[in-house]
């Protein structure tokens, strides 16, 4: 992950450098971006709280510790949040171009379901309402071909690799409101690329309106199996299963900016 981040650090670095020649273009910009995640056989778990339950058999106790899934599952995206960004661009052409841009851009999803935990001997149990954010922070770093359709019109094609930095889930589970922190790789890998195309509209040649979407290419879920670490302990670690769970990313963003 660290090297992932020097990456991205190191083209902001020749972002900045590149600035210094004297055929270039360069701006800045802010605006909305709307992201959703799907999940493609829509296993989703409540993570919020572990199930155990105790298995007897004669004198020896066991315990098969996991999630509750959460029934009934209906997955959105996430609401629009805020993102910023800057671009370089260097002219080919008089109608083509390249374009570098680095970004701060969130990607997630909701989901709003029904927990139900049952009781060890199966003489109670309880039904929750769930509802849960998912929010990671992602640092991007895309490159594009731009094409001039005229002086106020410009339409960009490329990639965008993204780096996690922060996971973050708020979930309401009956009485329960809890916030859930995760390292950045636990759940999802933290390494994304997404196809991106786009269309901007200039303004007085300096303010730009710009309308951008990008299609996840790569399979951030990771695999995992559930375990219990140690049969005999009530609290053993728990791990999700999704055999065979693909989840992508997709997102739009709106933004205004102005070129220098």
């Amino acid at each position: 992950m660290n090297k992932k981040l020097a990456l991205l650090i190191f083209i902001l670095a020749l972002f900045a450098v590149k600035m210094t020649a004297q055929d270039y273009k360069y701006g800045i910009y802010l605006g909305v971006n709307g992201c959703t995640m799907t999940l493609s056989d829509g296993l989703y778990y409540d993570d919020s709280e572990v199930l155990t339950q105790t298995i007897v058999q004669g004198a020896d106790t066991t315990y098969h510790v996991s999630y509750a899934t959460i029934e009934k599952a209906s997955v959105s995206g996430m609401k629009p949040t805020f993102t910023i960004g800057g671009y370089y661009e260097k002219p080919i052409s008089n109608n083509i171009g390249v374009q570098f841009h680095f970004i701060y851009a969130n990607y997630g999803y909701n989901v709003k379901g029904t927990v139900i935990v049952p009781n060890v001997t199966d003489e109670f149990s309880a039904e929750y309402d769930y509802s849960g954010e998912m929010k990671m922070t992602n640092l991007c770093a895309s490159i594009m071909l731009k094409f001039n359709a005229s002086p106020e019109l410009s339409i960009q094609a490329g990639i965008t690799p993204s780096l996690c930095i922060r996971a973050q889930k708020n979930v309401k589970r009956g009485p329960l409101h809890k916030t859930l922190n995760y390292k950045s790789s636990d759940e999802y890998k933290p390494f994304n690329v997404c196809g991106t195309i786009g269309i901007t509209y200039y303004f007085i040649d300096c303010f730009m309106f710009s309308l951008h979407a990008n299609i996840g290419l790569v399979d951030v879920l990771k695999v995992k199996d559930p375990y219990l670490e140690d049969e005999h302990d009530r609290y053993g670690t728990v791990k999700y299963n999704y055999s065979s769970a693909k989840s992508t990313t997709t997102s739009v963003g709106l933004t205004v900016g102005y070129r220098f």
